[in-house]
């Protein structure tokens, strides 16, 4: 991500429009391969100097402001090493013999006497000493290579442009996604990582066109920063889609502004291997979940709720003997404006196939909070449903129907 100084757009009528780079260019292609072989002959050195390098090369560019933030994207992608254990204690123990050999030494005393004093009665070289005294620290940390697949030049220069995009989602308060004719396979790969970036949507179809409708957390502020940057990693996966718009309402002190993206601008998708990612809590749900009755499905389809809308469980439950399922969909705490339409569509169009999991923060500020906790389809959890619970929920059902 970049940070706010970094972001480059332009505001006209209302209508936020980030300030796209042309990734092909032949200036910027040189910069980004300079920066990506230095990052390579960088490795072992402290981060202090890879940073202080890189400012300068970027200072010394025709477009300082686009190169630093190609440099801040360069950073987040590489490895330092982390402190051993026990550097606090080392350092102090170091500090310690050095003030014991000072006191020890007369008034009259020069420092080279005091040094080879001291190196004596640390057993090592005084230069080794010094460099170990402060390995802890982040500024002195090596480089140890890439975090993950090594970037490429265009690839360095795609991200940047995506992160013109993504910054201003940071304020986003609604989203809405328009795929235009789409293939259902990218459909539903699309609402998978919508579901791993733990975004409720309204879905609706519109003849061959979907639109997915993203809510903000609603008043619950102090979740902003997190529920933006959950939309900025959402948006990675877009440009799958091969014709959309993208709006997002944005809200912050100074202006508020509409973010417009399509299908037209120069955007790409940095994650076609996350596709198939599973997150770390469902993955051991899925490998604890063993039931006789049922079997788990991590890749569950939009499911029709209301008048004419769809909603995207996060699992599905398939009954062994009767192939009846039971899908589940969760609400975290920035999903009470979701939540609230979910239980209104259950009164008025009951799915006895659907189960909602409701995170206690979200049901302690709920106004519908005594509803939630008798609710027979309501299943709440601290982080992440478990798997004991779950089972005792769908232990009530008979042949995948409640009892």
């Amino acid at each position: 991500m970049l940070t706010r100084e970094l972001l480059a757009s332009r505001v006209r009528e209302g209508i936020l429009r980030p300030s796209f780079i042309k990734a092909h260019d032949p200036a910027l292609q040189a910069l980004a391969k300079e920066l990506l072989a230095d990052a390579e002959a960088f490795k072992g050195q402290a981060r202090d100097d890879v940073e202080e390098a890189f400012a300068l090369k970027a200072g010394a560019f025709s477009r300082p402001k686009v190169a630093r933030g190609l440099v801040k994207l360069l950073m987040d992608r590489l490895l330092f090493d982390e402190a051993g254990e026990g550097a606090f204690e080392a350092r102090w123990k170091t500090l310690l013999v050095g003030a014991s050999v000072l006191r020890t030494q007369p008034l009259d005393s020069t420092l080279e006497a005091y040094e080879a004093r001291l190196s004596e009665a640390l057993g090592a070289p005084l230069e080794a000493a010094r460099e170990a005294l402060y390995t802890d620290l982040p500024g002195n940390r090596k480089l140890l290579g890439w975090d993950g697949e090594p970037l490429t030049p265009q690839g360095l220069l795609d991200r940047y442009n995506l992160a013109l995009a993504q910054g201003p989602l940071l304020n986003a308060r609604r989203l809405t996604l328009r795929a235009r004719a789409p293939e259902l396979l990218r459909v539903r790969k699309l609402l998978r990582w919508l579901k791993f970036c733990r975004l409720v949507a309204e879905v609706r179809r519109d003849g061959e066109d979907w639109s997915l409708e993203v809510e903000g957390p609603g008043a619950m502020l102090s979740l902003q920063k997190k529920y933006g940057l959950q939309l900025a990693s959402f948006l990675a996966m877009v440009p799958i889609l091969e014709r959309w718009e993208l709006t997002a309402v944005l809200e912050d002190a100074r202006k508020q502004a509409t973010l417009q993206l399509s299908h037209e601008d120069p955007l790409v998708s940095p994650l076609p291997a996350a596709l198939g990612h599973v997150p770390p809590e469902v993955a051991a749900l899925a490998e604890g979940f063993e039931d006789a009755a049922w079997e788990l499905d991590l890749t569950p389809r939009p499911r029709h709720t209301g008048a004419a809308g769809l909603c995207v469980p996060d699992l599905t439950f398939r009954h062994r003997q009767t192939g009846n399922e039971v899908a589940l969909e969760l609400f975290h705490p920035w999903h009470a404006g979701p939540l609230s339409r979910r239980l209104s569509e259950l009164r008025a169009r009951p799915d006895a196939g659907l189960l909602l999991g409701v995170d206690r923060a979200l049901a302690k500020e709920s106004a519908e909070r005594q509803v939630l906790e008798e609710h027979p389809q309501v299943v709440l959890f601290n982080g992440f449903p478990s798997v004991r619970k779950l089972r005792e929920r769908l232990a009530r059902w008979d042949d995948a129907k409640p009892s």
